[in-house]
């Protein structure tokens, strides 16, 4: 009795007429509706009620059209549903990616840093090792008289013996000035030969602080190079499913809408009442 009194409800819905209020209705209560039309217009057509029948018919039509429409619907709201979450797990794995390169640029910047104290303090501490070497190796060195210092001293001593006291003296005097002047030259040479080591050393160091600053900058080139090209391959990757998926939508929906378009699926073989009708009033006359 319920079953009846449902078919006929669906039957005489006016209501059904108007498609916003079945395109609400989920694909399996429209399945519902349809199969207990079915069976309505199946024991309509044994008990020859045929009006019934078509009328049934008919609106098996309408359902049919309404529920191909709110499958395209579930399924472009599906497709929605589909594309937020790729682009959901794109933006997912593009930030956890720049979280790990992030962090590798920093252990990376931490480590470079490192090296790059480790070699200052190494050059400090070269350069304080050497000063007190280089002090010690030059405080020790003698000056060593000149040929022109010697023949001098030779000649005073010439003139000495022979009490020539003048040029005695003024030979005197021109040893006190050319010893002054090796003196200095002297000392001015060994100042020179310590400046040069020193500067010999800086220049290595600088060498060596060029070498590790080209390294760094290589490492951070090459850092920079694979950030690239891996953020590259990511994007590459979903362009890739973002086309799959799309093409694969494109052609449920053309199929979808080309069912909407034509019709009815097929659900068997339509029977026209009409015929019916007509050919059990022919075998009632006679």
């Amino acid at each position: 009795m319920e079953q009846q009194k449902e078919e006929k409800n669906i039957l005489n819905r006016s209501t059904i007429n108007k498609e916003k209020n079945f395109l609400q209705l989920p694909v399996e209560k429209l399945d519902e509706y349809i199969a207990l039309l079915k069976d309505f217009q199946q024991k309509s057509e044994v008990e020859a009620k045929f009006v019934e029948a078509d009328l049934a018919q008919k609106k098996i039509e309408q359902l049919i059209k309404i529920k191909n429409k709110r499958k395209l619907l579930d399924v472009k709201a599906e497709q929605i549903e589909k594309k937020k979450e790729l682009e959901t797990n794109q933006k997912e794995e593009l930030d956890k990616f720049n979280r790990e390169m992030d962090k590798q640029f920093y252990d990376l910047n931490e480590h470079f840093q490192a090296m790059q104290n480790d070699l200052e303090e190494k050059h400090k501490k070269e350069l304080m090792d050497l000063q007190p070497k280089l002090e010690e190796k030059y405080n020790s060195l003698t000056i060593k008289p000149s040929p022109e210092l010697i023949n001098l001293n030779k000649k005073l001593e010439l003139y000495v013996q022979k009490k020539d006291y003048q040029n005695a003296h003024q030979t005197q005097i021109d040893i006190a000035t050319l010893t002054k002047k090796e003196k200095e030259k002297f000392e001015k040479d060994k100042y020179k030969a310590f400046q040069k080591e020193i500067e010999n050393l800086e220049k290595k160091q600088q060498n060596e602080s060029k070498g590790l600053e080209q390294k760094i900058q290589s490492s951070y080139n090459n850092f920079k190079k694979r950030r690239a090209l891996k953020v590259l391959e990511l994007l590459l990757k979903y362009k890739n499913q973002f086309r799959d998926l799309e093409n694969k939508q494109m052609n449920e929906i053309n199929e979808l809408e080309n069912v909407v378009k034509g019709g009815i699926l097929k659900q068997g073989k339509k029977v026209d009442y009409s015929n019916i009708v007509r050919k059990n009033n022919v075998k009632g006359s006679k």
